[in-house]
């Protein structure tokens, strides 16, 4: 193998037309055949990426049931804390924002016992928070 310091790289973006220099007697690329499937490789390419990046987001099982007990016992806790709260006649308005977001948090299981038990919980939250938000003005 020679190698000349003096020519460029060219680009290898477009297909030689068959009969070429390149090309030996007899042999004739299938030019758009070889476009296909470059192009159908760089699709796959992405694809794959695209699955190794869905496949890493997808949460355990475990984990998700894990972080959904922690969030219900959360929201239990500050279902409580509105109770003193109202009982003391003194709400905090900060409860309002972390009644929100324990909402919105909310995600399936697929466990089925707890499911049912997190949706209760989430019911007695918008409940709630909608009885704080009227005690606040917000309508």
């Amino acid at each position: 193998m020679k190698i000349e310091s003096g020519r460029g790289v060219a680009s290898t973006s477009g297909a030689r037309r068959a009969g070429g220099a390149s090309a030996a007697p007899g042999f004739s690329p299938d030019v758009e055949g070889t476009e296909r499937t470059v192009a159908a490789s760089g699709a796959g390419a992405v694809t794959s990426l695209d699955t190794i990046l869905a496949l890493q987001a997808e949460e355990p099982l475990a984990q998700r049931r894990a972080r959904q007990a922690r969030r219900g016992r959360a929201a239990l806790d500050a279902l409580e804390t509105l109770e003193e709260g109202l009982l003391s006649g003194r709400a905090p308005a900060s409860l309002m924002a972390e009644l929100e977001t324990l909402q919105l948090s909310a995600q399936p299981t697929g466990e089925p016992g707890l499911d049912a038990v997190l949706q209760e919980i989430d019911v007695r939250l918008a409940v709630e928070a909608a009885k704080l938000e009227r005690m606040l003005g917000r309508s």
